[in-house]
């Protein structure tokens, strides 16, 4: 059975105006755009990165998407419903922000509580559900995230990975069907920013949570199933990681870089090796490099 589209943009611009403080339609924009003639379709369940170096519209995108900003032009619709048309109300807004949640960059910028299950009941609260079912929600959200033991504690006093799993936690109680990941592990130390990528696995593969991350590493970027590329405003490269990844030169044009293991085999066969594998992780690199030596797995 196919499954449902959950997103398709079709022509999609925007532009930033210096001169409004809304992020509304401008007959006479003043910036040059952010995203240009931008069309892009996202199905149910897909595991989605989006690169681009600084600038290159990537997270205008993700606004867009969750509907914090409106496109100057063309039409984007969630899951059927076109979101930019003016009979789209602002109880539909909030309606469909239940089932499109958005993780930021800074999750100090998401906390709004001064006791863990307080921030993550936040928004089941403001959805005026039953007590019992806040009080579930909440217990359900923390264990996902690994949270549990710290429901009573102060999220300033935890570490930049435990806020950052709290503020997933508070977009999970909402029970959305997709969720944005805005540049979220960007502020983490290695160890904090595998476990929030881990965890974005788990929420996709074991809950089945359409993923889009936005990142600019590209070993996140190597763990979706399809990558897309975007640059100066457009979607210049989308497939699968090997697909993307194998494009060296191309991403480097961009401004990119492929992981270091595909960089590395990109370097030897330049140099006369014969490898097969493209070396997307740092073990299948290893593996690959020992095949090529004729001492890798039988």
């Amino acid at each position: 059975m196919d499954k449902q589209t959950i997103l398709d943009m079709q022509h999609v611009s925007f532009v930033y105006d210096s001169d409004r403080e809304s992020s509304s339609y401008s007959s006479e924009p003043t910036e040059p755009p952010a995203l240009s003639d931008v069309s892009l379709t996202v199905k149910e369940g897909e595991y989605v990165a989006v690169l681009g170096h600084n600038g290159s519209g990537k997270s205008t995108l993700a606004k867009l998407i969750n509907m914090i900003l409106t496109p100057t032009e063309g039409v984007i619709r969630l899951f059927g419903r076109d979101v930019t048309t003016d009979d789209f109300t602002e109880e539909d807004m909030y309606d469909m922000r239940e089932r499109v949640g958005m993780v930021f960059q800074n999750p100090d910028n998401q906390l709004v509580a001064t006791v863990v299950e307080e921030d993550v009941a936040f928004g089941p609260e403001n959805l005026a559900l039953p007590r019992e079912e806040i009080r579930r929600r909440v217990h359900t959200a923390l264990a996902v995230v690994g949270m549990t033991e710290y429901a009573h504690h102060a999220p300033h006093k935890l570490s930049g990975g435990q806020k950052q799993r709290v503020a997933i936690a508070g977009v999970l109680a909402m029970k959305p069907k997709v969720i944005i990941f805005d540049e979220s592990t960007a502020m983490l130390d290695p160890l904090g920013r595998r476990q929030i990528v881990d965890l974005m696995d788990k929420l996709n593969h074991e809950d089945g949570i359409t993923i889009l991350h936005i990142t600019h590493y590209m070993q996140e970027a190597a763990r979706a199933d399809r990558v897309i590329v975007m640059d100066d405003g457009h979607i210049v490269l989308d497939g699968a990681p090997r697909e993307v990844f194998s494009q060296v030169e191309r991403l480097r044009d961009l401004g990119l870089e492929a992981p270091q293991g595909t960089e590395l085999i990109h370097r030897l066969r330049a140099d006369g090796w014969d490898i097969a594998d493209d070396g997307l992780t740092v073990d299948a690199c290893a593996e690959a490099i020992l095949q090529s030596l004729g001492l890798g797995k039988e």
